[in-house]
């Protein structure tokens, strides 16, 4: 069992986060910012695919800041504000006792109690699908441009998917020199309008709408990929030196049983409760694909959707 501190297990929260992202954090600052005894609990490290990001871009105030910066600054922000914070520890079961109260149990062991949960544990990548796409995983499939990248300096890639993250994506490819294919069934790129129209003044960026990657070809490292025409059925081979896939994520969420949508992405209200009264949820467990700023703004009001309702279930 890891071991922790008998104040941090003992205490009755008013609310525990599960998910120390972008949208955790700026709950965790909201809701200490209330007064209210908050944990964080994150099963890997603080900021999550945020920040391992080279720069964050056209966030509000801010022209560009290092991932990394930005998310342990959010951390600190949320420490100040009196939020408790604990990384490498995964909840495993959530539990609604007799006495209005929600017990967590970690993999560890570890057993906490709070009045309310915020689930903002976002996902695991959507990958292609392929048959042999785990054998190229890391050796021409990737899915952070921002981490894998600098290894294909000047060469052929292509990105697999849509959205504001294949947007930007494909801006840090176009970046470090690469000739850009943007593979998507969709008939037009989704994110924002002028990431897009800046995408598109690249002579080094082809737009391949209406296409999906149905095969991978190399021996130990991706060399080819095969693509077919979702209209016509035409099958087109090309050489690229790695795919970077942005098919949204799969959200990680099977310690919830609350309701979902068609595409397994947890159901809330209008103030980001779950079926489940007093577990809300936020972030990329709701939505597939949103910008940073939306992230950080859906979790600052979940804190508060949470606090009203711990208030007038206290009354």
């Amino acid at each position: 069992m890891l071991l922790l501190d008998k104040k941090i297990t003992e205490e009755l929260y008013d609310i525990i986060i599960l998910g120390g992202g972008v949208a955790g954090l700026a709950a965790a600052m909201t809701a200490g910012q209330l007064g209210l005894r908050v944990l964080v609990l994150e099963k890997a490290v603080f900021g999550g695919s945020v920040a391992v990001l080279e720069s964050v871009s056209n966030y509000p105030g801010i022209d560009k800041i290092d991932g990394w910066e930005f998310t342990q600054t959010m951390a600190k922000q949320a420490e100040d504000a009196g939020a408790r914070l604990i990384d490498s520890i995964e909840i495993i079961d959530i539990v609604e006792s007799s006495e209005k109260t929600f017990e967590l149990k970690s993999s560890t062991g570890n057993l906490f109690r709070s009045r309310s949960v915020i689930i903002t544990t976002g996902g695991q990548p959507r990958l292609l699908g392929l048959k042999n796409e785990a054998s190229f995983a890391r050796r021409g499939i990737h899915t952070c441009a921002q981490c894998a990248g600098p290894r294909y300096k000047g060469k052929n890639v292509a990105i697999a998917g849509n959205g504001s993250w294949a947007v930007e994506a494909a801006l840090h490819l176009l970046s470090l020199g690469c000739r850009i294919t943007f593979i998507t069934g969709d008939a037009k790129m989704a994110g924002n309008v002028f990431l897009i129209a800046k995408l598109l003044r690249y002579e080094q960026f082809y737009f391949m709408g209406g296409h999906h990657i149905v095969e991978l070809h190399g021996s130990e490292y991706l060399e080819e990929i095969e693509v077919i025409d979702l209209k016509t059925s035409e099958i087109k081979r090309g050489k690229v030196a790695a795919v970077f896939v942005y098919r949204g994520i799969v959200p990680d969420i099977k310690i919830v049983s609350a309701q979902k949508n068609a595409k397994g992405f947890l159901l809330v209200d209008e103030n980001y409760m779950t079926s489940r009264p007093g577990v809300f949820a936020t972030g990329r467990v709701v939505y597939a694909d949103l910008p940073i700023q939306v992230l950080v703004g859906d979790g600052s009001k979940t804190a508060l959707a949470a606090a009203a309702w711990l208030q007038s279930d206290a009354g």
